[in-house]
């Protein structure tokens, strides 16, 4: 997000510059490293959530905020951080973001209840927001010809190598269970890496602020935020509310929320002020539906890694090491994908999003197809196939899409197109998140009795076989039916309601322990059919959304271009 500078704000330098000093390549591991830092507590959290809902007893509500809360306040901020840089220096506000975000790190890590946790994580989105904007400006300042681009390439390494990574690290940190911590190590583990990032930058880094002292837009940044958040918030607390008419009324609300932000931008802009957006961006080209596809390709893909974590370790009681290793055919497929892309953009230009797209519906599909042939046997190994068709196209479209969206602005538009372009790609990713997470959850509870009958005839021929008496069979079917929709409809799968209790009971009077076994074999195989269902519903949405990636595209000029360009 160094490119929320105009490239005019930067200093240029000749081809035939002198190689970058000793120093200036150690103040770019600090940076590397505080950038992998933030970028890998994206998607190690992904991992964690399950086991966080199960430490505190949260709702699945508070599950989707401990991941769309960072990305939302992350994405209202990247802006405003981006010129607190220009105004008072990178390498300064960049210290402060790196020692911001691990003292949010330290209290997420010693956070003691699940509202505790959401806070510290939206406090943790605004120090990302605060550091992440340098770390692409002190490259761009720092280096020049082809030392720029090699520093930039080893920014997209970290990044890809963060994405990769992070599920795994986070099961495994998870797993070891350090010093007893369990999931906290994962916010942990910052404190140390934060504390050296930002000593190291400060001896290691040089200074640098723009000549042009551009101004925060305080008011649109808060009515930016303002109009997101009334479209997430009640997305993911409808449910919870049991879709009360207040939360239609903030739905309602973020239209004109839009169009006060718009208002407010276009009068800055007149007076010759610093808006969030530049509204020129807009004007004569299709920087907007660029925008729109930006937006669309990342609705889907936080929001797929969470369902997913919670499908395999709430529904199939899967570890979170195992959950982790579940994402290595994706995240194999996504950098097998990123090198196969990149010689293709100068051929194919935009034509490379659609093929992503293409196959992103694919690998969906496919996933569909083990689900529902696998309901209640899943493995590592069948999930392969369609992790790895996955992962093929989320690597076409995440190395190509920021190339084909910048190629609508040209010259000293590019740094404002890239910020905005930052700030909606994390707007899209909280959104994202909000909606799947709707859909999602509200299927595991809404179909829990549709789901739990549908299993009460064998249910039924195993107790007859076993010749439990009719009465009894009765009644521990009622309370079977009670238990399971119960227990789905709290929406936290550690908690034991009542008439779980009562079947329990039930059982263990029958005298027969081969009831006991029955009745949790049935819980369980139930249980993992109902969220199999469910999963195969929700994604029918990430069909739909990169199905609308491939056809907006079209609205796109044809364009060849070389990915990476723009950096």
């Amino acid at each position: 997000m160094s490119e929320l500078r105009s490239e005019a704000a930067a200093p240029s330098a000749p081809a035939g510059t002198e190689p970058p000093s000793r120093r200036a390549w150690l103040g770019l591991a600090v940076i590397l490293l505080a950038a992998f830092m933030e970028l890998l507590d994206v998607t190690v959290v992904t991992v964690a959530s399950p086991e966080i809902q199960g430490s505190f007893h949260t709702s699945y509500a508070q599950v989707q905020w401990i991941l769309a809360g960072y990305q939302l306040t992350f994405a209202a901020g990247l802006v405003a951080g981006g010129r607190l840089g220009d105004i008072y220096g990178c390498r300064r506000v960049f210290v402060y973001g790196v020692l911001a975000f691990t003292g949010a790190s330290l209290l997420c890590g010693i956070a003691s209840s699940g509202p505790q946790i959401v806070l510290f994580r939206l406090l943790q989105g605004l120090a990302a927001a605060l550091m992440f904007p340098q770390v692409q400006a002190l490259i761009h300042v720092t280096f020049t010809g082809r030392y720029r681009a090699a520093a930039f390439g080893a920014l997209g390494g970290v990044t890809g190598l963060a994405g990769i990574a992070g599920p795994l690290i986070g099961g495994a940190l998870i797993e070891l269970d350090l010093f007893g911590t369990g999931w906290r190590m994962i916010f942990l583990i910052n404190v140390p890496i934060g504390v050296l990032a930002a000593i190291g930058a400060s001896l290691l880094v040089t200074e640098w602020r723009s000549a042009q002292r551009p101004r925060l837009d305080l008011w649109g940044t808060v009515l930016g935020t303002l109009a997101v958040t009334l479209v997430v918030f009640p997305l993911i607390q409808g449910r919870d509310a049991d879709w009360a008419w207040w939360i239609w009324g903030l739905l309602a609300l973020s239209a004109p929320a839009v169009l006060l932000f718009l208002l407010h931008q276009r009068r800055l802009e007149r007076r010759g002020g610093w808006p969030v957006i530049d509204l020129g961006l807009f004007r004569g080209g299709s920087f907007g539906t660029g925008l729109v596809v930006q937006f669309m390709s990342f609705a889907g893909i936080s929001a797929f890694f969470l369902v997913l974590a919670v499908e395999l370790q709430a529904g199939y009681q899967w570890s979170a090491l195992r959950t982790g290793l579940a994402f290595l055919p994706i995240a194999f497929g996504t950098g097998l994908a990123s090198g196969i892309a990149i010689p293709l953009m100068p051929r194919l230009g935009k034509r490379v999003v659609q093929l992503g797209a293409a196959v992103m519906i694919l690998g969906m599909i496919a996933l569909m197809a083990t689900l529902s042939a696998y309901p209640t046997d899943l493995s590592f190994w069948r999930l392969v196939p369609a992790g790895l068709v996955v992962g093929l196209g989320l690597g076409v479209i995440v190395t190509t899409v920021n190339d084909v969206v910048l190629a609508e602005a040209v010259g000293p538009s590019a740094g404002s197109a890239a910020g905005v372009k930052a700030m909606v790609g994390q707007s899209g990713n909280a959104l994202g998140v909000a909606v799947l997470g709707a859909i999602f959850f509200g299927l595991l509870s809404g179909n829990a009795s549709a789901a739990v009958h549908d299993g009460l005839p064998h249910f039924r021929a195993e107790l007859r076989q076993l010749s439990v008496p009719v009465q009894t069979a009765r009644s521990l079917e009622r309370s079977l039916a009670d238990c399971f929709t119960a227990r789905a409809e709290a929406g936290d799968r550690t908690e034991a309601p009542p008439s779980c209790t009562t079947l329990t009971d039930q059982a263990r009077r029958t005298g027969n322990p081969a009831v006991g076994r029955l009745v949790n074999t049935t819980l369980t195989e139930t249980a993992q059919r109902h969220f199999a269902g469910s999963m195969k519903t929700s994604l029918r949405y990430e069909v739909v959304v990169y199905a609308l990636v491939f056809l907006l595209v079209f609205l796109l000029p044809l364009r060849r271009l070389q990915a990476g360009s723009r950096n």
